[in-house]
């Protein structure tokens, strides 16, 4: 358990909760008994509830995982009280630690995000997550652009995996931050009521903040839709090419076979077999129709 605080607010951010550190937090700060048991285990949906004297948020934040090189959503709990924010997470959050780490070592920093109520933390805290955000769906926009050179260079076998990956991540960042939509707008409304009118402005710029991100998330999904159908339009082709290439070969080789197979039937007379020359007189005769057949399959555009 991680406490920072300035002159006016505290932020305490527990991460892997248990039911005795919970237990601390609640002798400390009268937190609503359902609050209490939904900090203790993951929420799979986004939400805000009010309990007069404080908020229950939950909101899931789009986070690269370097373990699994994926996108992963992760949860984060905020129990808001006037001059007191904590935080809950279940699992690692770099990017919030980072925050929170930072704040601790920057005491004009720390008096200035904090200001005079947690209403003013709380929209640093998702600005900071949402600018992560933004960062990491620009490095997806390089890797894109990156795995589009690939596509249109000849390497679309090359490209089709890391297509996949890239589309995982998108459905990631679209999972996670969707559902959050309804719940900025009631937080802007549960906000005003909880901290004044002044805080306002703020909730509603982070209602602004999340829409920009999923635009911007919205893009990448189509320009990696459009490189995926081109990708596999391009595999497509190549597989026709190869498969039609056969095809003639095989036609090719077909008569010439037949002919082959006619000349080794096992009776007693067949025309020039006695000939010295038969072996010679059916190359040449092979060799004639599959010209002719080359020919035909050229003027065919077959090959």
């Amino acid at each position: 358990m991680d406490k920072v605080s300035s002159r006016h607010v505290s932020w305490i951010d527990l991460e892997y909760p248990t039911e005795e550190k919970i237990s601390d937090i609640t002798r400390r700060h009268s937190i609503h008994p359902l609050v209490v048991q939904e900090l203790l285990v993951a929420t799979y949906r986004p939400k805000v509830e009010d309990y007069d004297d404080h908020l229950f948020l939950v909101l899931h934040f789009p986070v690269f995982d370097k373990k699994t090189s994926a996108i992963l959503s992760r949860e984060i709990d905020f129990v808001i009280f006037p001059y007191t924010l904590i935080t809950v997470h279940y699992d690692d959050i770099p990017q919030l630690d980072d925050f929170q780490q930072f704040l601790a070592g920057h005491e004009a920093v720390r008096e200035r995000k904090f200001g005079r109520s947690s209403g003013q933390l709380i929209y640093h805290i998702i600005k900071q997550l949402f600018s992560v955000s933004r960062d990491e769906l620009q490095a997806l926009e390089k890797k894109i652009d990156a795995v589009q050179e690939k596509v249109f260079s000849g390497n679309e076998r090359a490209a089709l995996q890391e297509i996949s990956g890239l589309r995982r991540d998108i459905l990631n960042f679209q999972k996670a931050l969707k559902p959050q939509e309804s719940v900025l707008k009631s937080l802007a409304d549960h906000g005003k009521k909880f901290f004044g009118p002044d805080s306002s402005p703020y909730f509603n710029d982070i209602l602004g903040e999340y829409t920009q991100l999923w635009n911007i998330v919205e893009d990448l999904r189509a320009t990696l839709d459009v490189v995926y159908e081109t990708n596999v339009s391009l595999l497509s082709v190549n597989v026709n090419e190869t498969v039609r290439f056969l095809t003639a070969i095989s036609f090719i080789f077909l008569p010439l076979q037949i002919i082959i197979n006619i000349f080794g039937m096992n009776i007693s007379y067949i025309p020039i077999s006695h000939n010295p020359n038969a072996f010679w007189i059916l190359i040449a005769i092979n060799a004639v129709v599959g010209i002719i057949i080359l020919q035909w399959l050229k003027n065919k555009d077959w090959l």
